[in-house]
């Protein structure tokens, strides 16, 4: 009883310390696009990768002629040259700006990111404020700056025609989990995961963990042809000091974390682009339904700091872009960041395909799975290979739902089969929201029904849905707790948000999962659920804390409870207890 009693309190003290950040700060209020589905102030290190859902050109004061507003809006575009639904990179979004200050008819210009709502991509506002008095003869670009002249950190180097920066991103964290594994089942969760060496048993663990990540980074026009050769290298040292939920002691890990260059060639034509990159990058479909940038790299095990999750680059990637007007189609190829010790080989291709309207978007993916060494298991105790997975994934979203301001649905869905044996699995999600824009908090509140179909037994069709690299926090992670215990597979799930903005750098958000089962069948899952005796997974409650401090730090603060369902009662025992963990991570972005 005292240890129930104790852990709540742990559980509302962090609750309390999440409001406590929810003091207004001061922002850029008078700068406020009136545009909806806008969240909260965002770092770049934190939008890298994440999809472009909205590029706005805001005046601070007009030329006094709205013919000429317009006018200037269409050049800084054009200069800025990103568009939406293209993907955000800091090294291209910097040139871009520094265009759009180099412009004649412009004073001044700065560039401020947000997340969308919903979540999983980023709007880029462009605050511009016009040159009162034109030159005589309008030229392009103003006279540029001394080939060498150093402009302060991170920048290294800039001209007219290139950019070179310094990368420096850091973290900072302290966790504390009491009772995972459902009241320290920690064994039973992990007895085949050769990454799980001491897993945490019943009671409380605290530990901290740490990253620092230096590089360099930068993009250089080729002679006076549209055509930009960018690229960056990052290193990331990591470590860990306590007894996480894997496991113990002090250890830490060093490796590539950016590693990749690219091409963008401006094409004749309205907003005509192609860009092409390889190598150690992020790259993130949408929301992350089924292609999300945190799952496809890891920092479990060895490679420390586990909870703060720094790193995001796939091993290795191959991404062609082109875009034309509206239209936008990407082909991929993935390789994921894998350990060692349970590495799969797994490679994942595709191609994707959207059309921007308005207020809404229309898209189509395939992906294909050309190699892995990973299997499914059956109830008859086969092994169904994974190469040769087909993927078929529509998507439809609208920014403005019948019209209204503010009101905005998000619906996917996704069919699976196999090229060498008999499968036919499903997964979808219909997700619907409103946020009142006219408050000063601009609370969304919304309702997400997903669905991961599992395996029926009495079949000889496998139907269990693979969910790729679905995940992300925020997004399709199925909560900071169950997140460690079930995935998103066999698994039918209601979630409902609440959310508020205190300021432009400020975000609180409140959710509530309750996870069901879609069938008794789990073999494929964790631990001791692979089979089950109840439908009923459990339901968690999480608090999230975003503080976004000015353009080189965020906090985030975590507090969250997962509470089993029947069926991991059942699998556990009378024991089983609700699972606790509260968070707290500083990081730095240069």
């Amino acid at each position: 009883m005292n240890a129930s009693i104790n852990h709540q309190a742990r559980f509302l003290a962090a609750v309390a310390l999440c409001c406590s950040l929810a003091t207004p700060v001061a922002g850029f209020a008078q700068d406020r696009t009136s545009e909806a589905n806008r969240g909260v102030e965002i770092q770049a290190e934190l939008a890298e990768g994440l999809p472009i859902g909205l590029v706005y050109v805001h005046l601070r004061q007009s030329t006094g002629d709205p013919a000429k507003d317009e006018e200037l809006k269409a050049q800084v575009a054009a200069a800025f040259a990103a568009r939406r639904g293209g993907a955000f990179r800091q090294v291209v979004a910097g040139f871009g700006l520094k265009r759009v200050r180099r412009l004649a008819t412009v004073q001044s210009a700065d560039m401020r990111l947000f997340n969308t709502v919903p979540s999983g991509q980023v709007a880029i506002a462009l605050l511009v404020s016009p040159r009162v008095e034109a030159p005589a003869e309008p030229a392009e670009t103003k006279e540029a700056p001394p080939p060498a002249e150093a402009k302060g950190f991170p920048t290294i180097h800039e001209d007219d025609r290139s950019r070179f920066v310094y990368i420096l991103n850091g973290g900072i964290g302290i966790f504390s989990d009491t009772d995972p594994w459902f009241g320290g089942y920690g064994d039973a969760f992990n007895g085949g995961n050769p990454t799980a060496k001491d897993p945490l048993g019943p009671g409380t663990s605290t530990w901290t963990e740490a990253y620092v990540e230096p590089g360099l980074g930068g993009i250089t026009q080729v002679s006076d042809y549209p055509l930009y050769l960018y690229g960056a290298v990052s290193w990331l040292m990591s470590g860990t000091a306590g007894h996480d939920i894997y496991n113990s002691g002090h250890w830490g890990h060093g490796d590539f974390e950016k590693l990749y260059a690219g091409m963008i060639w401006n094409l004749p034509g309205e907003n005509s682009v192609v860009d092409v990159s390889v190598g150690k990058q992020v790259y993130q479909l949408r929301d992350g339904f089924l292609l999300s940038k945190i799952p496809v790299s890891t920092s479990i095990g060895e490679r420390a700091a586990l909870y703060l999750g720094p790193r995001l680059t796939s091993e290795n990637t191959v991404l062609v872009r082109a875009r034309a007007s509206s239209l936008g189609l990407d082909a991929f190829l993935i390789e994921p960041s894998e350990i060692d010790a349970i590495a799969t080989d797994t490679k994942l291709g595709g191609i994707n395909l959207q059309y921007q309207f308005a207020d809404a978007e229309a898209a189509f993916t395939y992906f294909y799975v050309p190699d892995s060494k990973s299997t499914y298991r059956t109830t008859d105790g086969r092994r169904l290979p994974r190469e040769g997975l087909r993927t078929f994934n529509p998507s439809l979203s609208f920014k403005k739902l019948f019209g209204r301001e503010g009101a905005w649905l998000k619906a996917e869905y996704a069919y699976q089969d196999h090229e060498d044996f008999d499968m036919s699995a499903d997964a979808g999600y219909v997700w619907v929201g409103y946020q009142i824009t006219a408050t000063s908090w601009r609370p969304t509140l919304s309702y997400r029904w997903s669905t991961f179909s599992g395996d029926d037994p009495d079949t000889q069709t496998f139907e269990r849905f693979d969910p790729l690299f679905s995940g992300g926090l925020g997004n399709f992670l199925p909560g900071v707790v169950f997140s460690k215990a079930y995935k998103n597979a066999n698994l039918i799930t209601n979630r409902a948000t609440l959310s508020v903005k205190p300021s432009d750098q400020l975000e609180l958000i409140l959710d509530y999962f309750h996870h069901r089962a879609d069938s008794l069948n789990n073999v494929g899952g964790i631990g001791p659920l692979q089979t089950l005796d109840s439908r009923d997974i459990g339901q968690e409650v999480t608090l999230t804390a975003y503080r976004y401090i000015g353009k080189n730090l965020f906090f985030q603060a975590i507090a969250s409870v997962g509470m089993p369902g029947e069926a991991i009662e059942r699998a556990l025992g009378p024991d089983t207890d609700d699972w606790y963990t509260v968070q707290a991570a500083l990081y730095v972005f240069f």
